[in-house]
C-alpha cells in the first residue's frame, strides 16, 4: 500500500503508520465506540480527534488487508475520520491531534477513490495545512509522525499539484538525523524506505541501494520489493 504510481499520486500516501498489532475486529470495535463519544459531545476536543484516529486506523487496517468489499467500508470510515478531524481541529485550531489525524485519513480516503476525485474535493490544501501544523507544534508526535507524513505529503502529490521532492528529502533526512542522536526510541522503517525510493526516482542508485537495503534490514517489506527491482 505504499508504492508510488508512475504519475504520483496522493493515493497510497501517507500508509508510513505501522500496522496496527490489534484485529480488524478490535479496531472497528474501537471505531464504533470512539465515533459514539464524538456524537455525544460535539464540542470536545479530545473526543473527536480519538474519533478521528481510530478511524485512521481501523480504515488504513481494512487497506491494508484488502479483504472483499474492503473499498467502500474504508472510504466511509476514512470519511468519518475526516469529519471528526475537522471538527476537531476547528475546536482547537492550535491542537495538533485534530490536524493530523485529519490528514492521515486523507491518506486512507484517497486509497479508495481517484486522485482526480480527491483533488477535485479540494482535499489537497487542507492535508497539507493540516501537517504543516502538526509539525510546526510538535513534530516528534506519534513518533516523529508529522515529518513523515509532511514528507510524504510533498513527494507523492502530483507534479500539477506542487509536489517537491527536495522539501520531501528534507524532512526524511531530518527524521533520520533524529533517529540517529535517539530522539525518536522506535525510528519507523518507512523513513529509509521513502527516501530510498526518493533516490531512486532522481537517479541517484547508490543512495537509494542504501536506504532501501536499512530499510531491508529493519524488516521493511516494500523497500525489498524496490531494492529487488533497482538497477
Amino acid at each position: 500500500m505504499r508504492k508510488i504510481l508512475a504519475i504520483c499520486s496522493m493515493s497510497l500516501a501517507f500508509s508510513f503508520v505501522a500496522v496496527s498489532a490489534a484485529t480488524v475486529e478490535e479496531l472497528k470495535a474501537t471505531y464504533d465506540t470512539a465515533i459514539k463519544a464524538a456524537v455525544a459531545a460535539p464540542s470536545d476536543y479530545s473526543a473527536n480527534w480519538k474519533a478521528a484516529q481510530a478511524a485512521r486506523k481501523y480504515g488504513d487496517q481494512l487497506v491494508s488487508d484488502e479483504q472483499a468489499n474492503w473499498k467502500p467500508t474504508a472510504k466511509a470510515v476514512a470519511k468519518d475520520g475526516m469529519k471528526y478531524g475537522e471538527i476537531a481541529f476547528k475546536l482547537n485550531d492550535s491542537g495538533i491531534e485534530g490536524w493530523y489525524w485529519y490528514g492521515l485519513c486523507v491518506g486512507t480516503y484517497a486509497d479508495c477513490v481517484s486522485i482526480l476525485t480527491a483533488l477535485a474535493e479540494g482535499l489537497k490544501d487542507k492535508t497539507q495545512k493540516g501537517f504543516e501544523n502538526a509539525y510546526r507544534s510538535d513534530k516528534l508526535y506519534d513518533n516523529g509522525g508529522p515529518i513523515l507524513a509532511l514528507g510524504r505529503f510533498w513527494q507523492t502529490i502530483p507534479g500539477i499539484a506542487g509536489q517537491d521532492r527536495k522539501k520531501a528529502e528534507l524532512l526524511f533526512s531530518e527524521y533520520i538525523e533524529l533517529a540517529a542522536k535517539g530522539s525518536l526510541p522506535d525510528p519507523n522503517t518507512d523513513a529509509w524506505y521513502f527516501r530510498g525510493e526518493l533516490y531512486k526516482d532522481t537517479k541517484r542508485a547508490d543512495l537509494a541501494r542504501a536506504d532501501l537495503s536499512k530499510a531491508v534490514s529493519m524488516g521493511n517489506k516494500d523497500a525489498k520489493k524496490v531494492l529487488d527491482g533497482l538497477k
